[in-house]
């Protein structure tokens, strides 16, 4: 985790992906320093669900908000206020063969 994402950057440094996911997995976790989040899932598929997570020490994980179902192809925001966390990331917990979801989060 090499950068901090957060309200001390310029906005548009404030942005990053977190990856690409294909299977049930979880994008890298990064470092924040906000309150503020939205999550991007840029969707390939039917039927993918998603959960944005954080964390206050980088090992141990919660849901930021409800499991989040994509059931066509195209970009979903969601969006977290007044979350106080140091770290952020996204999971996959379902997701059919040959699809994927890019994920980018805004931090602020």
């Amino acid at each position: 985790m090499p950068e901090i994402y957060g309200s001390w950057a310029d906005r548009r440094e404030n942005i990053v992906t977190l990856g690409t996911l294909t299977a049930v997995e979880a994008t890298d976790g990064v470092e924040v320093s906000g309150r503020n989040f939205t999550f991007a899932h840029t969707s390939s598929g039917s039927n993918i669900k998603t959960i944005d997570e954080g964390s206050l020490d980088g090992t141990n994980w919660f849901a930021l908000g409800d499991e989040k179902t994509h059931e066509s192809t195209g970009t979903y925001g969601h969006h977290y206020q007044d979350v106080i966390i140091r770290f952020a990331r996204s999971r996959c917990v379902a997701i059919g063969s040959g699809e994927s979801v890019v994920v980018t989060m805004a931090c602020d």
